[in-house]
């Protein structure tokens, strides 16, 4: 593939990444006007949260094998386009019933993505593998930086349901360029087999690695702006507090965005071992300003800057290490490995923190720090590997 085309190529999976994000950004700043119009509780969601997400992981153990086997583009195409097209049974939501039907088939759609775009992307990028995966970040987050805020400003003018409905088609509009495409592969055979893949020296690390960062992530993703609007902001009142709960989140992506990018510099420069040490440092730092600082007009920006650059951060360096440790013919098993272990088993989060939050708001972001507490110990044990920067 020439440089024009990978460049090409790397631009649409960016879009692509980002409404793929978007799709499970849009709850989170509208998770109370949800549960009041939907008449249910912050747990139910919670369950909802840990069932889609449990898909939306455990799906791309499905789509790894199939990107070591078919045409990449092609899976992106139809993940695309179906996860969009199921935002459509939410017109129908009356109930959490209904609405968890939706998000599960929106997540077993949108879960053949991730391990698909990565191994495509490690296939294609040699000798700047991790600035290549940062790349893909960037682009992902610029879109989903916007999500939190515009789906609360589209869901309090037109109602919940048509914020879904916005991004939904947004990504079958993105679907069609890709169906257009005339990307080339190269394929190589596949020999992908579970036990092949934990025969790879040290790799089981990352995946407890990730289990224990997915345990903090998936609580913060859904219920951070619910916390911000009822501890940090509750001295607003309740439409001011929602408001800049929101924004915060959109915040958090904002300063991703950098990250994303350092990350993936820095761990072509320096490994990526030390990266995740450094970004599970930032990580726990910022968790600590957010709930321990007497004021929330410094805890609160600190953590969105230290949250935001570390846990971005981290990714590239992540994928790229994964890649690198990795035969080729094994990265699309490897890719969805790892994605199920953060998104899927990491979902159980949804639940422990929306069950706790309902009984102590204050201790439910106490057990997310612990879990980031043992992400940082479980990055001291993770392998220094470089990879060879000849193309």
């Amino acid at each position: 593939m020439s440089e024009k085309g990978r460049n090409r190529l790397l631009a649409l999976l960016s879009i692509a990444h980002s409404f793929n994000h978007s799709l499970f950004l849009i709850a989170p700043p509208l998770l109370l006007i949800i549960m009041n119009d939907l008449k249910t509780s912050q747990f139910a969601l919670g369950i909802v949260g840990t069932a889609s997400s449990f898909i939306y992981g455990i799906g791309s153990l499905v789509g790894g094998p199939l990107s070591d086997k078919i045409n990449e583009v092609k899976i992106v195409t139809i993940c695309l386009a179906l996860a969009g097209a199921s935002t459509l049974i939410l017109v129908f939501a009356n109930n959490v019933l209904i609405y968890g039907f939706a998000l599960i088939l929106m997540a077993t759609w949108a879960s053949l993505y991730h391990p698909t775009a990565n191994s495509l992307i490690s296939k294609v990028f040699h000798g700047h593998m991790a600035e290549a995966m940062g790349f893909h970040g960037v682009g992902g987050t610029l879109g989903v930086m916007f999500t939190p805020i515009a789906a609360f400003v589209l869901g309090i003018t037109f109602g919940w349901q048509f914020s879904f409905l916005f991004f939904g088609g947004l990504s079958v509009v993105v679907s069609l360029f890709f169906f257009r495409s005339k990307f080339k592969q190269e394929k190589v055979k596949s020999q992908s087999s579970i036990r092949g893949v934990f025969k790879t020296p040290g790799l089981w690390k990352l995946f407890v690695f990730n289990i224990v960062l997915g345990l903090y992530m998936k609580g913060l993703e859904l219920f951070l702006p619910a916390y911000l609007a009822l501890k940090p902001f509750q001295v607003l009142d309740k439409g001011s507090a929602e408001f800049w709960a929101a924004v915060s989140a959109t915040l958090v992506l904002a300063s991703g965005v950098p990250g994303q990018w350092l990350g993936g510099k820095s761990a072509d420069a320096f490994g990526s071992k030390k990266v995740l040490v450094a970004t599970s440092v930032g990580v726990l730092a910022g968790l600590i300003f957010l709930q321990f600082t007497p004021f929330w007009f410094i805890g609160v920006p600190v953590f969105i800057v230290l949250y935001g650059l570390s846990f971005y951060g981290h990714q590239p360096a992540l994928n790229s290490l994964a890649g690198i440790m990795t035969p080729e013919d094994r990265r699309g098993m490897v890719y969805g490995m790892l994605f199920f272990t953060s998104f899927g088993l990491g979902s159980i989060s949804s639940s422990i923190t929306g069950y706790l939050m309902e009984h102590s708001i204050d201790l439910s972001f106490y057990v997310l720090t612990v879990f980031a507490v043992g992400a940082l110990l479980l990055s001291l044990i993770i392998p220094d590997i470089r990879e060879n920067n000849e193309s």
